[in-house]
C-alpha cells in the first residue's frame, strides 16, 4: 500500500494546492481506472487535501468550500505580513484533529448509529434553525437575509443545472474574486516567516470542534465553515488564531467522519466518499487501515505545507498584490471555463456580484453559505410535500 499511499499525497498536494480542482474530482476520475489500492489512493488524496488547501486560501485568497470562511480571518494576518503563520494554524488544527479521531474511533463506531437514528427526522428542523442563526448573528439582518436568499437562488439554479462542478462555479464567485478583487486594492504589505503561538484556550478549541464537527457531519450542505462559524458563536471565542485552528481542524474531522457514516449508515457525504461506496468499501477492518494509513502521512503532509507556504511567502514578496491577484483570477476563471464551460463561467460572474455584496453592505459571509443550504431545504421541503 505504500505507492497506493505515496501516490495519494501527491494528488492532495496538488489538489491542495491549484484552486478549483477538488479531490471530489479526482475521484471521479480514478474510479474509471482500473487499479489496485484505488480506495487507499482516493481516502488518502483527501485527507492531504485538508492539510494543503488552505495554502491557497490564504496566500491567493483562493477558497474551496471546506476552507472558504477562513478567508477573512487569515486576509488580517496578511495585512499584518503574518500569512505564513495564519497557514500553520489550519494545520495544527488538522494534525491534532487526525490523532484524536482517530484514537476515538472505537468509541464513534458504537455511538454514532443510535445518534443518527435518534436525531434522523429532525435533522431539517436542526438545518433550518442553523440558516436562522447563520441570519439573526448578523447586525443588518435584512441584508443578511437578503444577501442569504440571493446565494440560495444562485445556488440553486446551478446544482439544478446541466454544468459540470457547479460548486467550482459558485464558490469561485461568492468567494474567490471578490476576496481577490478587495486584496489587490489594499498596500503591499511585506509578508514573514512568523511562529503561532498555541493557548491552552487553542487545545480546548480543537477538542470541542470534534464534537461540533462530528454533529454536523449529520447535517447535509452543514460543512466545516459553517460549523465554524456557529461554534464560534456558541463557545463566544473570538480569537482570529482559534478560527483559524477551528477551520483546520473541522476541515479534516470532516472527511474522517464521512468514512465512519459510510460504514457505519452507508451514507456518503462528499463526492470522495461518495466513490469511495461505490468502489464497494463495506468491510469494517479496513477503516481501521486506512485510519493507520491517515497516521503515517502525517509527517509528509505536515512539511510539505510548512515548505510550500514558505515557498508562496517568497512569491509573495517577489510579485505586487495587484499582480498576484490579477493572475490568480485569471487561473480559477480559465479553470472554471475549462470545467464548467461558458455556462459555468457565466455562474461564475453573476455569483462574483453576490459574493461582493457582504464586503460593500459591511455583514459576514458566512451568509453565502445560503447557496448550499436553500437548496438543501428546498430539497427537504419536497421529500415532506411528496
Amino acid at each position: 500500500m505504500l505507492l497506493q499511499t505515496l501516490a495519494g499525497v501527491l494528488l492532495g498536494t496538488i489538489t491542495g494546492l491549484i484552486p478549483g480542482i477538488h479531490p471530489n474530482l479526482v475521484a471521479t476520475v480514478l474510479s474509471n481506472v482500473a487499479f489496485d489500492g484505488m480506495i487507499t489512493i482516493i481516502f488518502i488524496t483527501a485527507i492531504a487535501h485538508t492539510f494543503l488547501n488552505t495554502i491557497p486560501t490564504i496566500h491567493l485568497s483562493s477558497p474551496d468550500p471546506e476552507s472558504a470562511l477562513a478567508l477573512h480571518p487569515s486576509q488580517e494576518y496578511s495585512q499584518k505580513g503574518k500569512a505564513h503563520e495564519a497557514v500553520l494554524l489550519t494545520l495544527v488544527g488538522s494534525v491534532i484533529s487526525l490523532i484524536f479521531i482517530s484514537i476515538m474511533i472505537p468509541l464513534m463506531l458504537k455511538i454514532i448509529k443510535p445518534t443518527y437514528y435518534t436525531i434522523e427526522k429532525i435533522i431539517p428542523l436542526f438545518l433550518l434553525l442553523t440558516a436562522i442563526f447563520l441570519v439573526l448573528h448578523q447586525k443588518n439582518k435584512l441584508i443578511a437575509l437578503g444577501i442569504f436568499v440571493l446565494s440560495g437562488i444562485i445556488g440553486y439554479v446551478a446544482l439544478n443545472s446541466q454544468i459540470n462542478e457547479p460548486l467550482l462555479a459558485i464558490f469561485t464567485g461568492l468567494f474567490g474574486i471578490p476576496a481577490l478583487l478587495i486584496n489587490s486594492e489594499k498596500n503591499v504589505t511585506q509578508q514573514k516567516i512568523t511562529e503561532p503561538e498555541i493557548t491552552k484556550d487553542s487545545l480546548n478549541t480543537i477538542t470541542k470542534s470534534l464534537f461540533f464537527g462530528s454533529f454536523f457531519s449529520f447535517l447535509p450542505s452543514v460543512g466545516p465553515a459553517q460549523a465554524a462559524t456557529i461554534q464560534t458563536t456558541i463557545t463566544k471565542n473570538n480569537s482570529k488564531g482559534d478560527y483559524l485552528i477551528l477551520t483546520g481542524c473541522l476541515n479534516t474531522v470532516n472527511i474522517l467522519f464521512s468514512l465512519v457514516m459510510l460504514i457505519e449508515l452507508n451514507k456518503s457525504r462528499n463526492g470522495a466518499v461518495a466513490v469511495i461506496r461505490e468502489l464497494g468499501f463495506s468491510n469494517l477492518s479496513e477503516i481501521f487501515n486506512l485510519f493507520a494509513l491517515s497516521l503515517m502521512i502525517l509527517f509528509p503532509c505536515t512539511l510539505a505545507c510548512i515548505l510550500l507556504s514558505r515557498a508562496f511567502v517568497k512569491l509573495r514578496n517577489k510579485i505586487s498584490t495587484k499582480k498576484l491577484s490579477r493572475a490568480t483570477i485569471i487561473l480559477i476563471s480559465s479553470i472554471t471555463l475549462a470545467l464548467s464551460g461558458i455556462l459555468g463561467f457565466i455562474f461564475m460572474i453573476v455569483s462574483s456580484v453576490i459574493g461582493y455584496l457582504p464586503y460593500r453592505l459591511k455583514t459576514s459571509k458566512t451568509v453565502l453559505m445560503g447557496s448550499l443550504m436553500i437548496p438543501t431545504l428546498i430539497f427537504y421541503a419536497k421529500l415532506m410535500l411528496n
